[in-house]
């Protein structure tokens, strides 16, 4: 099947997100916050892994996603801390970028941070253009309620863990920890070991999807 790829728009949200503050968000100040928000963003990454491996794919297929937030956070806004207050346009929480869901999305799924060889091989090229398409065009943004909530339109009753498959949130787990090397690799010395850890478990998860 031929993926109709969508310009990205992620870099320029980032951009943005570089050169605003918000009393929501301010960055992250020293290497020590840095630090402890990398370590939080692995321990979401290995509960993640946890839940996929018993067979809760819809919970699992939450916390990848919001690791793409969580990345998108620490990526485009942890300078805010850094320079004179005054260079940065201050916005209300409610017009950061880092606040809302679909930018943060778009920001972390970049193809620049989605080419590597060992996740074309795991997902397939295709499909890896076909998720960031989906992000880029919003279809992808609903995922994120749809892993965690019930819901009961006209259409019927919506329960996460029959909507969503292990091989989903398999590929999103995969591309959260691709971001984490990709962004955070060599960053810090914390970074980079807790970046080795995941690598590992890009190894199992992606056995999941071979099988």
């Amino acid at each position: 099947m031929e993926i109709h790829i969508v310009k990205s728009t992620g870099h320029h949200i980032g951009y943005e997100a570089s050169l605003s503050v918000s009393d929501g968000y301010t960055g992250l100040h020293g290497r020590d916050e840095y630090n402890a928000a990398i370590m939080h963003i692995f321990d979401l990454i290995k509960v993640s892994y946890t839940l996929l491996m018993t067979d809760s794919a819809a919970p699992s297929l939450f916390l990848s996603i919001t690791v793409f937030e969580e990345i998108a956070k620490v990526h485009s806004g942890h300078m805010r801390s850094r320079g004179e207050l005054e260079t940065k346009q201050i916005v209300k929480r409610s017009k950061d970028p880092l606040f809302n869901h679909s930018k943060k999305h778009r920001i972390s799924i970049d193809p620049l941070f989605l080419s590597s060889e060992r996740l074309h091989h795991s997902i397939g090229k295709e499909r890896v253009e076909e998720i960031i398409t989906n992000y880029e065009i919003g279809t992808y943004s609903s995922l994120r309620e749809k892993a965690l909530y019930f819901s009961r339109n006209n259409e019927g009753l919506h329960i996460p863990s029959k909507f969503i498959s292990i091989n989903l949130s398999a590929e999103h787990l995969l591309i959260a920890i691709e971001l984490f090397g990709e962004l955070f690799w060599g960053m810090t010395a914390v970074a980079s070991i807790a970046s080795d850890e995941t690598d590992e478990i890009f190894l199992r998860v992606t056995k999941i999807l071979i099988q």
